[in-house]
C-alpha cells in the first residue's frame, strides 16, 4: 500500500488547468472557434458585410468566456472549497484506493478507474468521463514510491501520456 499525503485545494486548481489544457476537447473546441472567428474575417474582407465582423467578436468573446471559466473560475471555486483545505491521504492498494482526511473519505477500486492519464505533474485516476482523482508527481515520497504506484496502477491500466482523449 502506497500513502500520498497532500492538501488537495493546493493542487486541485493546477490539476484543472492541467487536465484542461492536456485534453483533446479543449484543443477541439478552441480550434473550431478560432477557425470560425478566422473564417468570419476571410469572409468580411470579401464581402464587407459588418454582421461577419459582429458573428467572429461573439464567437471570440464565447471562446473567452469558456477559457476564463474552464481555466480560472472553475480552479478557484475547488482551490478555495474548505472541504479540500485539510490534509487529505491517497491510499493506493493492489485492489483499491482510498482518499481520505479527518472527515471525509472516499473508496474506490481499480475496477473503477476508467484510465490513467499521466502528465508532467500529476496522475489522474478517471472515475468516469471527467470526473478524476489525482496523484501530484511531486509529493511521491521518492523515485521508487513513484515506481510502486506506475507497476501498481500499470497492472490494471495503460498508463497514458499526452492528450487526454
Amino acid at each position: 500500500m502506497i500513502d500520498i499525503t497532500f492538501k488537495y485545494n493546493e493542487y486541485m486548481g493546477k490539476a484543472i488547468r492541467g487536465y484542461h489544457y492536456n485534453s483533446l476537447r479543449f484543443w477541439i473546441s478552441n480550434g473550431l472557434g478560432l477557425a470560425i472567428v478566422l473564417l468570419e474575417i476571410i469572409m468580411y474582407t470579401q464581402t464587407s458585410n459588418p454582421k461577419l465582423l459582429w458573428i467572429a467578436l461573439v464567437v471570440l468573446l464565447v471562446l473567452a468566456f469558456s477559457y476564463f471559466t474552464s481555466c480560472y473560475l472553475q480552479p478557484t471555486k475547488f482551490s478555495k472549497d474548505p472541504r479540500y483545505s485539510k490534509l487529505f491521504t491517497l491510499s493506493v492498494g493492489d485492489e483499491d484506493i482510498r482518499l481520505h482526511s479527518e472527515d471525509l473519505s472516499s473508496d474506490t477500486t481499480w475496477a473503477s478507474v476508467n484510465k490513467v492519464w499521466m502528465t508532467d505533474k500529476f496522475y489522474y485516476l478517471f472515475l468516469d468521463k471527467r470526473q478524476f482523482w489525482i496523484v501530484p508527481r511531486d509529493r511521491f515520497a521518492d523515485a521508487a514510491q513513484e515506481d510502486q504506484f506506475k507497476q501498481i496502477a500499470g497492472r490494471r491500466h495503460k498508463i497514458n501520456r499526452g492528450l487526454i482523449k
